[in-house]
């Protein structure tokens, strides 16, 4: 008779060829979690099979539509709709407690998470002549850095990215999240958008008697772990995996070469042909050197996916417009 090895339990089970694998859990009075009775609608009783793939039934079409939605790999199974045939299978159970179930529920809302997914990433410094936090008041900062994050975060959204990780001075941006094709070129279209917007600020900044900042941004395109990170709000992730210290690396490569945008050669083979090229180098690392490209210009029509702007925000409106502007939410 087949057999399942079911981790973290530690328990052999015997399992009949025509019943599933939660069947055979459950009269093991092993408990595993099947929230929507075995049904194959929530995922619940999702499992992981660590050994003897090959003895198992292949996916229902249920068990198939609902895999696509939350991206599993081919050793992810849903207990409820898994047989095994022959040998033995190892198991490992994935949802073991309330915490977990509430993490289910997240993805089967916001799509899933978990899988690697190719994205560009872009990685945004600022730095000024002196370390800017020192050399100003409390507020000058929280004013001066927050109009800076403001328009990064206009120009990310524009241009379909999604702002994830504040580190100090650095801030990341993912574009690729809802599978576009073109997010290296969205995200290099939103880099130079932000010089632009950094000229603006600064020439803002020095009518006022502060200091320019300078912008470094870094480019890179590669697989990432997208990671829900705050849990009343499952549709804001986080990327995860080297190519997040990749692009950091390359921002910060911006200081010694005397350059203000960098892109990896991943990033750069995805839009060769539309971009404008200074130098090329190579950046010694563990793992591997890396080839950065130093990119002043790019051709072709904007990729904008929310070019929509706040009324409040938008630039070019006088002070009497944007305050009516500001009003006229609250009668709506």
């Amino acid at each position: 008779m087949p057999e399942i090895y079911c981790r973290p339990d530690g328990e052999t089970v015997p399992i009949n060829p025509n019943e599933t694998v939660l069947d055979a859990l459950l009269r093991a009075n092993i408990d595993h979690t099947h929230v929507c009775g075995g049904h194959a609608n929530c995922s619940t009783c999702r499992i992981m099979v660590l050994d003897g793939i090959e003895h198992c039934t292949l996916p229902s079409g249920p068990e198939l539509a609902l895999a696509k939605k939350l991206d599993f790999p081919f050793h992810i199974r849903l207990a409820c709709q898994t047989k095994v045939s022959q040998g033995k299978v190892e198991i490992r159970r994935m949802v073991l407690d309330r915490d977990d179930i509430g993490l289910v529920d997240q993805q089967l809302a916001h799509r899933g998470t978990g899988a690697k997914k190719n994205v560009a990433l872009l990685v945004a410094g600022i730095r000024g002549e002196a370390e800017f936090d020192e050399v100003n008041f409390p507020f000058d900062v929280v004013y001066v850095i927050s109009r800076y994050f403001n328009r990064l975060h206009q120009v990310v959204s524009k241009f379909g990215g999604t702002l994830n990780n504040f580190l100090g001075n650095r801030a990341i941006a993912t574009f690729g999240v809802e599978e576009r094709e073109n997010s290296a070129r969205q995200a290099i279209w939103a880099a130079l958008e932000m010089q632009t917007a950094m000229g603006e600020l600064n020439h803002f900044l020095q009518t006022l008697s502060y200091q320019p900042l300078q912008l470094t941004i870094g480019v890179h395109f590669g697989p990432v772990v997208l990671v829900p990170v705050d849990p009343t709000r499952p549709e804001l992730v986080s990327p995860f995996g080297e190519a997040v210290n990749v692009a950091t690396l390359i921002e910060a490569a911006n200081k010694n070469a005397g350059t203000s945008l960098l892109v990896s050669g991943d990033a750069h083979q995805q839009v060769k042909d539309a971009v404008t090229t200074q130098r090329t180098g190579r950046l010694a690392r563990t793992g591997g050197d890396l080839t950065l490209v130093e990119i002043t210009a790019i051709t072709g029509e904007p990729p904008f996916v929310n070019s929509i702007v706040s009324q409040a925000t938008a630039p070019g409106l006088s002070l009497g417009q944007r305050v009516t502007a500001f009003m006229n939410r609250f009668k709506k």
